[in-house]
């Protein structure tokens, strides 16, 4: 039995550090179980690219392991780069084209949802009868921060909810009893460890600034996460309603946390809209926060006008390369016209000279 991974740089391990990728947990666990797992997943990979330029590689492929296994589950996780690189509006037709392919060579097939934008990965799973994964929750409150970050980076937190949700689909799947072996047993000792301390805490979850609402961050067990995935900080619960951190200390007061400076923060659900609770502490200015966010958000459209501007001029580039390659399609075809008509006229010149 084989399980085959197909997705882009967040099957790579992308937002989390070597080892825990939900790739790899996942894989840590299959291996106990006798089955193996394939990541074919590539950087900045597409749909649009696997249903256009990659379908006789991976056919290849899949059919080298159908031949030695008797059984082959593909998880199909892509989506992230058509959205950034603006090809929503065909990606649902060359995703269902990739999921069929893989069906066509009698494999069993996992839409794994991995950027909870819209309900496109459900449509095309019950449209060509694949198995449906949807995003965890925590991705979905992450998304929440910021849905217009693409492409998508999830938290490290997020990586080992998307693999424990694999493993579930994947023990129905191959009928192998895999719930037992969650992704969370499948870390090293001292990270369960670490990951246990910090487990269901009462802040877990995401957090806005209440003087500056565009300034959100995660919480989950120990780390405090930027919505791009970066480590601002490492919070320590110190006494039942008391945490402290390198940038002050906090106390949860009716579901706010208000720091040792003044400043506020808030805690919000995963569309974004905060928790309503009554009688709302006074709050005060925070200089430093202010300063941060103002940073962040001219880092993040640093970021975004490059990344929008680069995928602009890749575009642009194929579309150059095609009209080339058209122009030399063109060419080719009007000299063998040309061929053909002098082959023609010659052939017309020894019929008549035979006549006479």
């Amino acid at each position: 039995r084989v399980v085959v991974i197909l997705g882009d740089d967040i099957a790579l391990g992308q937002g989390c550090a070597p080892g825990d990728s939900y790739v790899e947990l996942v894989e840590r666990v299959l291996s106990h179980h006798g089955v193996e797992l394939h990541n074919w997943s590539r950087q900045e990979l597409s749909a649009v690219a696997v249903a256009s330029e990659m379908q006789d590689e991976l056919q290849a492929q899949m059919r080298g392991l159908i031949s030695q296994a008797f059984e082959v589950v593909v998880v199909v996780a892509l989506g992230n780069q058509d959205r950034f690189l603006q090809m929503a509006e065909v990606y649902d037709s060359y995703l269902e084209a990739t999921v069929r392919m893989f069906q066509n060579e009698n494999a069993k097939v996992i839409v794994l949802q991995t950027v909870p934008v819209d309900d496109t990965e459900h449509a095309i799973a019950k449209g060509t009868g694949a198995r449906y994964l949807p995003a965890p929750k925590s991705a979905v409150e992450q998304f929440g921060m910021d849905p217009t970050l693409l492409p998508f980076v999830p938290h490290p937190h997020v990586h080992r909810d998307i693999a424990k949700l694999m493993l579930q689909a994947l023990e129905q799947e191959l009928d192998v009893p895999l719930s037992d072996s969650h992704a969370a047993s499948s870390e090293p000792k001292a990270r369960r460890t670490k990951h246990r301390s910090g487990a269901g805490s009462p802040i877990d979850g995401v957090w806005r600034s209440q003087e500056n609402p565009g300034f959100s961050v995660m919480i989950s067990g120990d780390a405090i996460t930027s919505p791009e995935g970066e480590a601002i900080a490492r919070i320590t619960r110190t006494a039942p309603d008391t945490y402290a951190t390198d940038l002050g200390d906090a106390q949860l007061v009716d579901e706010r946390l208000v720091w040792s400076d003044g400043d506020i923060w808030v805690r919000v659900d995963g569309h974004g809209h905060q928790v309503q609770i009554q009688n709302p502490p006074q709050r005060k200015k925070k200089a430093d926060l202010k300063a941060l966010k103002k940073a962040w958000d001219a880092a993040e459209e640093a970021v975004n006008r490059t990344r929008v501007e680069e995928g602009k001029r890749e575009l642009h580039e194929e579309r150059e390369l095609l009209q080339q390659e058209r122009h030399r399609l063109e060419q080719r075809r009007r000299k063998y016209e040309e061929g053909r008509q002098h082959q023609h006229e010659e052939t017309e010149k020894l019929s008549a000279m035979r006549v006479g």
